[in-house]
């Protein structure tokens, strides 16, 4: 004959297998859901941000490479390159760039360069009494197109309209898991919280999110600038990008960190308590 306090434990005892199975699934799926989300929200904060890419290109020598194709279509038409100042060369990474993010083939116009340039020599044929009026109307329109196309023809190169490409294709992907996986560990938390384990479930979420986000942008902070070294010219942008990517990381992996010291306090609480 059992006794009462057997009696009391026995259903407890049984139903540990019962729920042990569907609890490990849903929180599984929960925590591959909140890493995307994580990931996400990453790659929409750095690499597939239109301010995040300008900044990183504008302060590294990645804008030089830039601008010595640039220089290379000046030259054509004997425009010296120290006719382009930092705030000129700025000015023409942050259109590539927005160009690159709408989607757009790269147009640069360089009409404020050539009309600085005109009105140098406005000044220096001035002094000889000699008057631009005179030249054919149109010369100084006709010469800014030449420099703008072949400027333009010298970095819309196949690499770079693949790349475009590619970036709107990534850009898509990403948004598309950011709102799958949003909608998904909210409805997931949701039924936890019908179910009266949110918080059980949203501490071993949140702590498997951790350590897996964490593993995924440590190595991503590894591996591009290894990448990178079959190009030697974009190592040391690939360096700078990883460490800001890994800073931008951090910051969502303390908000996780948080989430789940306070996940596991409350526990601990609870289970004082009783």
């Amino acid at each position: 004959m059992q006794t009462r306090s057997a009696m009391h434990t026995q259903p407890s005892n049984e139903s540990t297998p019962h729920e042990s199975g569907p609890y490990l699934g849903f929180r599984i799926l929960g925590g591959l859901l909140l890493v995307l989300l994580v990931v996400s929200m990453v790659l929409n904060q750095t690499f597939l941000n239109q301010r995040f890419v300008t900044r990183e290109m504008t302060s590294s020598t990645l804008e030089n490479q830039l601008l010595d194709e640039v220089h290379a279509g000046m030259a054509q038409y004997g425009l010296p390159s120290k006719m382009l100042t930092k705030s000129d060369a700025d000015q023409v990474v942050r259109t590539v760039v927005r160009q690159a993010f709408h989607g757009e083939q790269l147009k640069v116009n360089l009409q404020p360069v050539t009309d600085q340039l005109a009105g140098q020599a406005n000044s220096e044929l001035a002094q000889f009494g000699i008057s631009t009026s005179l030249l054919p109307a149109g010369t100084s329109a006709a010469i800014t197109d030449n420099v703008n196309s072949a400027v333009n023809s010298r970095i819309n190169t196949p690499q770079v309209t693949a790349f475009i490409n590619g970036l709107q294709v990534v850009k898509t992907v990403v948004n598309v898991l950011l709102v799958v996986s949003a909608l998904g560990l909210l409805i997931m938390l949701g039924l936890a919280l019908l179910g009266h384990h949110l918080l059980n479930s949203l501490t071993w979420i949140s702590s498997g999110a951790l350590l897996v986000s964490g593993l995924l942008f440590f190595g991503a902070h590894l591996l591009i600038p290894q990448l990178a070294q079959a190009a030697p010219d974009y190592s040391a942008f690939a360096v700078q990008c990883a460490a800001d990517f890994q800073r931008v990381a951090n910051g969502w992996l303390g908000i996780l960190a948080i989430i789940v010291v306070i996940c596991w306090g409350l526990r601990l609480i609870r289970s004082s308590r009783r």
